[in-house]
């Protein structure tokens, strides 16, 4: 759950960031009601992406559906890479899909290795082993 201190400092950064960015208490009562299912670190690149990725002053719209992560300059949409990993993660565990093959591992982890540090190291580690 978003804490309320993450959300205050991200909505000051938008309202630094955009000109005639406007925020009251009542519309930052509003905004935290509808923001308050993300978890600070989505909220915070939520914001980070807004902030580079809007080209005019955003709404709650904007940030709430704003997708993936901004990588050498470009948006990649490694948010869902990520779930996608966890799911496939879990599941295996349960034992319900068959092992995939080296290169398609390898494959996704270099895709999440631009977001996620835990994933460099695991490529790092299949790089080793090769």
């Amino acid at each position: 759950m978003l804490s309320r201190k993450i959300f205050d400092d991200g909505l000051e950064e938008i309202e630094n960031s955009f000109d005639g960015f406007i925020m009251t208490k009542t519309k930052a009562d509003i905004w935290y009601k509808y923001c308050s299912y993300l978890r600070d670190g989505d909220f915070k690149v939520k914001i980070k992406n807004c902030i580079r990725g809007c080209r005019r002053t955003p709404t709650l719209a904007d940030i709430i559906d704003f997708k993936g992560y901004f990588i050498d300059g470009k948006l990649d949409d490694d948010l869902k890479s990520r779930q996608q990993e966890e799911e496939w993660q879990a599941q295996k565990k349960e034992e319900k899909i068959p092992p995939r093959s080296e290169k398609t591992k390898r494959l996704t982890y270099k895709i999440l290795a631009n977001t996620f540090p835990e994933y460099r190291e695991k490529l790092k580690q299949l790089e080793k082993i090769e």
